[in-house]
């Protein structure tokens, strides 16, 4: 009798997964959180802890554009968003991009999470809270996934939430052709 009760529980279980992704998933162009370049805004400055122990200050990273891709563990449409990051982060190398855990003691959760995901980028966390208390340069974050920018001088150009296509991701990066060219 319990073994008639899992597919029924299992099936359950997908089918909430599904509204939730749905429910956080929304066309990039309809984002409330675009910013504009602001050149008197902060520099992009965080220490992060990456899955592999290392320790990254990304303030170090100026002269090179880094695309932050804020997301949780828990959340499917954090996770829908690979299907689109992976074939994105090998054609733009000229881009360093970070994915950064917001929810709280992420660390283990972000450490299964990149080796049962495998994304083709750098996953972090920091480990002192700041980013999922809206402590960080980053702000509050309101919604995951979300996509901020930085020119190779370390400020922010822009600044999505939500599922985001390919193509998505290419607009979203278009303003950097200026810079690396």
């Amino acid at each position: 009798m319990a073994s008639t009760s899992l597919p029924k529980r299992a099936l359950c279980l997908i089918a909430i997964f599904v509204v939730i992704g749905s429910g956080c998933a929304r066309d990039s162009r309809s984002a409330p959180n675009t910013t504009q370049v602001s050149r008197s805004g902060p520099r992009l400055d965080l220490g992060l802890r990456l899955t592999d122990g290392r320790w990254v200050e990304l303030a170090e990273l100026r002269g090179t554009p880094v695309l932050l891709f804020v997301f949780a563990t828990f959340d499917a449409a954090s996770q829908a968003s690979l299907k689109s990051l992976r074939p994105f982060v090998p054609q733009h190398p000229e881009l360093i991009v970070i994915g950064v855990a917001a929810q709280p003691r992420a660390g283990q959760l972000v450490e299964a999470w990149d080796y049962a995901l495998d994304p083709p980028f750098m996953l972090g966390t920091n480990p002192y809270g700041r980013v999922e208390n809206g402590d960080s340069m980053l702000g509050k974050i309101e919604t995951v996934p979300t996509y901020i920018l930085y020119d190779a001088d370390g400020y922010e150009i822009d600044r999505t939430s939500g599922l985001l296509s390919e193509g998505d991701l290419a607009r979203l990066v278009k303003p950097l052709d200026g810079e690396t060219n």
